[in-house]
């Protein structure tokens, strides 16, 4: 992959990005953030980022195509019809900087290039807003509650309903991440692009946890000294869920009902749950929770 063309892209033999390349690496996901922690992906962005390479690569090799304008734009208008807004967007933010890191941005006329394809590519308005059914009542979280297969389960949802945490923050959570601060018991949980953020828990909400799960590394721990996993704190809150009869229940349904319940009902500010719920900014909370 040398010699790359520092050239427009409309100036470039059949709109190439590079000198035929008919496979980006995956390994460029690795180089993204090498150097610069601040830019440092999750693992699970890593995962959706080669994801996205691989199947870019799939195209490209269905087709007989190179890495350029031409079979970035059949690539995404073939995948119209096959993927909802939010992973085109993914897919197409992706692929972008893993062509970034290929090509180079040391000159005006390679980021130049790389801007005029990728913005020749559609990016589609999102509708981030969360609806009524995708929140509890109160009430209804306590019907949940009581329905909880094990104490364990009802743990989990409690813990998730009280933090408004992500189900991947809180099976993150080290006992090294807890500490007492006044009446409350804070621990640091780790959300989106590694950003660091407290939430706050009553002592007995946390004692019951310790006691129950019994980690001696993580605060949810399962078997083996390894922490809970995603997949299984899930499956636990969908079987309460139909067992509450409240239908398909998620983790992240929690997260909103909390949002919801604080935002609207407690009269809590806006800055306030943002800050909470680990927004980059208020405009993304009233986006999701303030709407008619």
């Amino acid at each position: 992959m040398t010699d790359l063309l520092p050239i427009p892209i409309d100036d470039a033999p059949q709109g190439q990005l590079t000198e035929a390349v008919y496979q980006l690496d995956e390994d460029i996901v690795k180089r993204l953030s090498r150097g610069n922690t601040q830019l440092a992906l999750s693992q699970n962005t890593q995962k959706a980022y080669r994801d996205s390479v691989r199947d870019y690569n799939r195209f490209l090799a269905e087709h007989s195509l190179a890495v350029n304008q031409q079979s970035l734009q059949l690539y995404f208008e073939d995948l119209k019809t096959k993927l909802k807004p939010s992973s085109l967007n993914l897919r197409k933010s992706a692929l972008l900087k893993c062509i970034q890191v290929l090509i180079g941005e040391d000159s005006v006329l390679k980021r130049l290039a790389i801007e005029r394809v990728f913005g020749s590519i559609d990016t589609y308005t999102l509708d981030h807003s969360v609806d009524s059914d995708e929140c509890l009542t109160e009430d209804q979280v306590r019907i949940l509650l009581s329905a909880a297969q094990s104490e364990k389960t009802r743990l989990l949802v409690l813990f998730l309903y009280k933090t408004a945490c992500r189900v991947s923050e809180l099976c993150g959570i080290r006992l090294s991440d807890c500490a007492p601060v006044g009446p409350y018991i804070k621990i640091r949980v780790v959300g989106k692009g590694n950003k660091e953020r407290d939430v706050y828990v009553p002592p007995r909400l946390y004692g019951e946890v310790r006691n129950e799960y019994n980690g001696q590394t993580w605060l949810f721990e399962s078997k083996g000294d390894k922490p809970l996993h995603p997949d299984n704190v899930a499956n636990q809150i969908r079987t309460a869920g139909r067992r509450a009869g409240l239908g398909n229940v998620t983790p992240h349904m929690l997260r909103h009902s909390r949002a919801t319940d604080l935002l609207l009902r407690k009269g809590q500010s806006l800055k306030a749950v943002s800050r909470y719920l680990g927004h980059q900014s208020v405009n993304t909370t009233a986006g999701m929770y303030i709407h008619d």
